[in-house]
């Protein structure tokens, strides 16, 4: 089970997003975005950072997101991914390969 969360910069905090059904992970990258993947599966949680996000919200959402493992799991690893250096262990997560 994955749960998917978006950083906003209004709230400076990470918000859950629904996902729908048969829709790829991968479509909800996006350049302007902060987004938190929560893989239950393998304990981990990546924080993808897209290519277009300011410095100051890199830095708060990196503030913000061991709140969002802590409440599924303290003991999860938290792994940040940037736009476009994605590892194939997270292309495969999203379903890019």
């Amino acid at each position: 089970m994955i749960f998917v969360y978006q950083f906003s910069e209004e709230l400076e905090n990470f918000e859950e997003i629904e996902i729908k059904e048969n829709v790829p992970l991968f479509e909800l990258l996006d350049s302007n975005k902060i987004l938190l993947f929560v893989d239950m599966n393998n304990h981990k949680v990546w924080m993808w950072e897209g290519a277009n996000i300011k410095p100051r919200m890199k830095f708060i959402s990196a503030q913000a997101a061991p709140n969002i493992r802590d409440k599924h799991d303290n003991t999860f690893t938290l792994t940040s991914v940037d736009d476009g250096e994605e590892t194939a262990v997270f292309k495969i997560l999203v379903g890019l390969i």
